[in-house]
């Protein structure tokens, strides 16, 4: 079992370094490249190349996250068990006083302290992994759509030009995606941790109406801001930019 879990770990750590170190490296010490762009793809200066190549490594990154997820949900990591033990994040700040505050972990739970304590299902129901899932697959739909949405204004930008209705349109499309998205992600990740929180610590965390509360206003507040509410904002205010001088690029045409 042993050996087994230190092969995956070299063959996720070969596949990291070829997706992403070793490009990284030769593309950092030859620079950019002389040649000819090919159809929707930013070519050497092109003002959308920076971000081709971050949208590149991120999205990398995130293929490599759902190959680790795969392996781990395939042979797990708990000695002796192929079942994935699943935690979450109960939200109870750890201080040193959570023993004597007089939480106790249910029957086929554990406890863990950190920052905040986590609870852990050491054999997870079919619920409580839907719970668990719903604590982490909403922030990847996101990232995917994100990743999604910039590949397709890089590829437009790259054939039209960055400067087009179009264009306009998918950065006023991702700015919303960011701010929405990032709202109902936190959302749905509060609200599997909150469900889930009872059915394997007691006392929970939150009661009925603090759930609602943390639901609704604390979890996607938190995830909101404040990064993900002034990107959203920069790129709908970008967005609106580009339309004015679209709209003043059309007029002056008209006049000359």
């Amino acid at each position: 079992m042993l050996f087994r879990h230190v092969l995956l770990g070299l063959v996720l750590a070969g596949i990291a370094g070829g997706l992403v170190v070793v490009p990284f490296v030769i593309g950092f010490v030859r620079g950019p490249q002389a040649g000819q762009a090919r159809s929707g793809t930013p070519g050497p200066g092109d003002p959308m190349r920076p971000l081709s190549r971050v949208a590149g490594l991120y999205g990398r990154f995130l293929l490599l996250y759902l190959v680790g997820i795969a392996f781990q949900a395939s042979y797990g990591f708990s000695p002796g068990s192929t079942r994935l033990t699943v935690c979450v994040d109960t939200g109870y700040p750890y201080n040193g006083a959570a023993r004597g505050s007089g939480f106790a972990a249910r029957s086929g739970a554990s406890l863990s302290v950190g920052s905040d304590v986590k609870a852990c299902a050491l054999h997870p129901s079919l619920g409580q992994w839907v719970l668990f899932l719903l604590t982490k697959v909403p922030d990847l739909v996101l990232w995917g759509c994100v990743l999604l949405l910039i590949w397709r204004l890089i590829s437009e930008a790259a054939r039209r030009g960055p400067f087009t209705p179009r264009a306009a349109a998918m950065v006023s499309l991702l700015g919303w995606t960011v701010i929405v998205g990032s709202y109902i992600a936190g959302a749905l990740s509060h609200l599997g941790a909150d469900l889930m929180t009872p059915m394997l610590m007691t006392p929970a965390t939150y009661d009925g109406a603090n759930i609602a509360v943390d639901v609704l206003v604390r979890g996607p507040l938190g995830a909101l801001l404040p990064v993900p509410a002034l990107a959203g904002a920069a790129l709908l205010t970008f967005a609106r930019i580009t339309r004015v001088g679209v709209a003043l690029d059309d007029e002056i045409k008209a006049t000359v």
